[in-house]
C-alpha cells in the first residue's frame, strides 16, 4: 500500500478533527491565561494524532462524539432559523455540556469493542439449481486483518471454531494478513490453520490487504492450504471451485484472469463455487452461471452508518447467490459498530 497517497487526507482529518474536539471539550474548561491555552491545544493535537498513529478504540469514541456534536449543531441551526426558542433552549438542556454525548459515545465504544470479541456463526443454508451429487459443508473465514492482534488464543480460538462446523471445505476468503502482520506471526498462524480439520482441505485466496508473496504461498501450500491464485479446481468430481486473485491486482500491473476464461476451465456438469475476495464481477457471475459467490472485503460496514453504504450478507440473482462475510477480524480500529464478527457455514443441497 502507498501511505504516501495517504499523509495530506490523514493530516486534514487530524487538524480539523482536533479543532472541532478541542472545541467541543473546552465547554468542560475554563481558562483565561494564554499560557493554559496553549498547552491545552497541544494536548488536543497530541492525542487526535496518537489516536490515529496508535489506531486504538478512541478513535471510535471521539469519531461518534464528533458525529453526535454535529448533529446537535446542525438541529440547533434550524432551530435557529425557525426562531423555535423554545426547542433550541430544551436542545441546550439535553446537551447540558455534552455530557450525554459523553455517555453516549462510551457505550458505543464498549458495544464495538463486544461486537469484536464475541464472533458469532453464521450459518446459511443455500439450495442451488445445478445438480449436486453430495451436500457440501463450507466453512468460510475472512478479513482477519491479523496485523491488528497478535495472540496465540486468538489463533487457536479460530481452530476450534473452525473444527467445530465438521466442514467438508474450508475457504480463507482474504485479508487473513495485513500491512501490520509480522513475518514469524505469519508463520505461527499458518501452523495453526493447518490444524483445520475438513474432508476435502482448505483453500486460500488472497485479499487487496495481503497480496501474498511466493515465500508465503509456499509456506501455505506445505502446510496443506492450498492458495486459488486464478485457478480452477475440481473437488472430488463433487463441484467446480474457482478462486481468483484480488481485484487490485488490476491496479497493480498484474491482472487477473478473465471469469469467462476461468469459468470455461470448469467441468460443465458440476456446480460453480466462486471465492472472490471483493464482491465484484456479480452481474458477470451470474450471467455465467456461477452458482454461489463467497466474499468478504467490505466487513458489514464495522463502523454505523458505513453499513448502509456496503453489501452484506445473503443476495440472490436468478440462480446466481453471493454471500458476503463480515470477517472475523477489523480493520484500522479495533472497534465495530456495524455488523458481528463472523465465521460463515454453509449448507449446500439441491
Amino acid at each position: 500500500m502507498n501511505y504516501t497517497n495517504w499523509i495530506i487526507p490523514i493530516f486534514l482529518i487530524i487538524l480539523i478533527s482536533g479543532f472541532y474536539i478541542g472545541i467541543k471539550l473546552k465547554t468542560f474548561l475554563s481558562y483565561q491565561q494564554k499560557k493554559y491555552k496553549i498547552f491545552y491545544w497541544i494536548t488536543i493535537y497530541l492525542i487526535t494524532t496518537s489516536l490515529f498513529l496508535f489506531r486504538t478504540i478512541f478513535v471510535g469514541f471521539f469519531l461518534y462524539f464528533i458525529l453526535f456534536n454535529l448533529l446537535f449543531d446542525f438541529i440547533k441551526i434550524i432551530f435557529r432559523l425557525l426562531k423555535c426558542t423554545y426547542l433550541l433552549t430544551l436542545l441546550n438542556k439535553i446537551y447540558f455540556r455534552g455530557i450525554p454525548i459523553i455517555i453516549l459515545c462510551s457505550l458505543i465504544s464498549l458495544y464495538g469493542l463486544y461486537n469484536i470479541n464475541h464472533p458469532i456463526i453464521k450459518e446459511y443454508n443455500i439450495k442451488i439449481s445445478t445438480k449436486l451429487k453430495n451436500s457440501i459443508t463450507i466453512g468460510m473465514i475472512s478479513d482477519l486483518h491479523l496485523g491488528m492482534i497478535h495472540s496465540d488464543k486468538f489463533l487457536n480460538e479460530i481452530v476450534v471454531h473452525a473444527n467445530e462446523l465438521n466442514a467438508d471445505i474450508f475457504i480463507f476468503g482474504g485479508d487473513i494478513f495485513d500491512e501490520y502482520t509480522q513475518e514469524d506471526f505469519k508463520n505461527q498462524a499458518i501452523l495453526a490453520f493447518s490444524k483445520i480439520k475438513t474432508k476435502y482441505g482448505i483453500f486460500y485466496i488472497e485479499g487487496n490487504h495481503d497480496l501474498l508473496n511466493k515465500d508465503i504461498k509456499q509456506k501455505l501450500e506445505q502446510n496443506k492450504i492450498q492458495v486459488l491464485d486464478d485457478k480452477v479446481i475440481q473437488i472430488a468430481d463433487l463441484i467446480n471451485l474457482i478462486g481468483r486473485k484480488d481485484y487490485r491486482n488490476n491496479n497493480l500491473g498484474n491482472p487477473r484472469k478473465d471469469l469467462t476464461d476461468l469459468k470455461q476451465e470448469t467441468k460443465p456438469s458440476l456446480p460453480t463455487l466462486l471465492l472472490d475476495h471483493q464482491p465484484k464481477d456479480q452481474l458477470l457471475a451470474s450471467s455465467l452461471n456461477i452458482d454461489l459467490q463467497l466474499s468478504g472485503h467490505t466487513h458489514a460496514g464495522q463502523i454505523f452508518p458505513a453499513n448502509f453504504f456496503l453489501q452484506y450478507g445473503y443476495h440472490k440473482q436468478q440462480n446466481y447467490q453471493i454471500i458476503v462475510s463480515s470477517g472475523y477480524g477489523v480493520w484500522g480500529f479495533p472497534i465495530r459498530t456495524a455488523g458481528r464478527s463472523e465465521m460463515v457455514k454453509i449448507n449446500l443441497t439441491n
